[in-house]
């Protein structure tokens, strides 16, 4: 199997989920874009689209989904280019990217969120009312495992995944670790 196809089980797998938790919810909103009141400096790291949102008696209530099913697999490794990916499982709504490397400039990320978080709610509305966004990407930073950010791909396409990887290899990371580190054990 090649990584397009890894990826479209994973994503497969996540809107399954969705589409069954949205059929439980027949009021209110999905995929809200909220700016979160945080630490964070810079407002890209600050968004975050919420699965669901409704009213009920005058009271917000926010829900997000939790999905407990992924695409299983052993350790992967693929190339592209000159990047080097081992994909572990991972979750498409908590997928983290792990460096050695240190990320100094972080202006691609940022651009690439931009693009894939549609600020604007331009992106047509499928069969399903899903925007074909990601739902929120952190800042990378320093942890334990290394240079370390987290993407939630929410109901962005495959391409992203994809271009967010092309993006890394035109950085010269040389090697990333894809997985959900601290989501699956």
């Amino acid at each position: 199997m090649d990584f397009i196809e890894f990826l479209k089980q994973q994503r497969e797998c996540y809107l399954k989920q969705l589409i069954e938790f949205y059929r439980e919810r027949q009021s209110g909103a999905k995929e809200i874009l909220l700016v979160l009141d945080n630490d964070e400096e810079e407002r890209i790291f600050k968004l975050y689209r919420l699965d669901h949102y409704e009213q009920i008696d005058g009271e917000g209530r926010p829900t997000e989904l939790g999905p407990n099913r992924y695409t299983n697999h052993p350790k992967i490794l693929f190339k592209l280019g000159d990047l080097s990916i081992e994909l572990n499982p991972f979750y498409w709504h908590g997928c983290d990217f792990v460096f050695e490397k240190e990320i100094q400039n972080i202006e691609w990320l940022k651009l690439w969120a931009t693009k894939w978080i549609d600020v604007e709610d331009t992106n047509p509305i499928d069969a399903n009312g899903f925007s074909g966004v990601i739902h929120n990407v952190t800042r990378p930073l320093q942890t334990n495992n290394g240079w370390q950010f987290t993407v939630d791909f929410g109901t962005a396409s495959e391409e992203s995944f994809n271009e967010l990887l092309r993006c890394i290899n035109e950085r010269g990371i040389g090697e990333v670790r894809i997985g959900s580190l601290e989501m699956i054990q």
